[in-house]
Parts: C-alpha cells; structure tokens; sequence
C-alpha cells in the first residue's frame, strides 16, 4: 500500500473514531445502552481497519506484519505510525510481499509484445 493510500484510507477511519472517543463516555453509554453497543460495533471496525491498514502498509516498506504490535505502545506506537508507516517510502521493486505499487524495479513491457504474428489467441 502506497503512502498516499495508506493517508487516503486511514484518515477516514480516524474520522469515524473520534466522534465515537468523544461522546461515547461512560456517563452517556450508561443512559443509553444501544449507543454502548453502537460505540462498540464502531471501534471494532476502526480497530480492524488500523489493524489491516498498517499491515499492508509494512508490507510494502518489507516488514512482516507482526511489527504491528509497535503501534499500541504509548509514545512510541504514534511515532512508529507517523515516521515508518506515513512517512518513508516503500520498498522499490518487488519485496518478499509482492511487488512494489509503484512498479518502480520493473522492465517496462518491449515495444514488439503482443504483436507476434506466428500465433493466435481465441476466446471462448
């Protein structure tokens, strides 16, 4: 996943979370057990969405994904997500994850492929 992705999909996460920490307080869950249930069926969405984000996130900077458990250390886990997840680029050309979005370290395709006149191809 490509930084600008990784910006793309985890800002409208964040969004959805942060009405979900302001006003899902314990006083106001407790008057109202649907928002308690509500809250909870939220953040566990935006928790698994973190979660898949950064993983595919450390895999194109080739990094397994078990490096996801830096992120839920205090002070370190927000500087780990801004600095290797948001900032530094990806991994150029493939990587044990698969290839790089970029295609950067790729032969681009030669001019004459696709234009072999000795063979055909039919579909059915």
């Amino acid at each position: 996943m490509r930084r600008r992705d990784y910006w793309l999909y985890s800002l409208p996460v964040l969004l959805v979370s942060l009405p979900v920490f302001l006003y899902a307080t314990p006083e106001a869950t407790a008057a109202n057990p649907l928002l308690d249930i509500l809250s909870l069926v939220i953040l566990g969405f935006v928790f698994w969405a973190s979660l898949a984000l950064n993983v595919k996130r450390l895999h194109d900077r080739n990094k397994s994904g078990w490096w996801v458990i830096v992120t839920f250390l205090p002070v370190i886990g927000p500087v780990f997500v801004i600095v290797e997840l948001g900032i530094l680029d990806g991994t150029k050309g493939t990587n044990q994850f698969g290839p790089d979005p970029k295609g950067r370290g790729t032969t681009p395709p030669s001019q004459d492929q696709g234009n072999d006149k000795d063979s055909i191809t039919i579909d059915i």
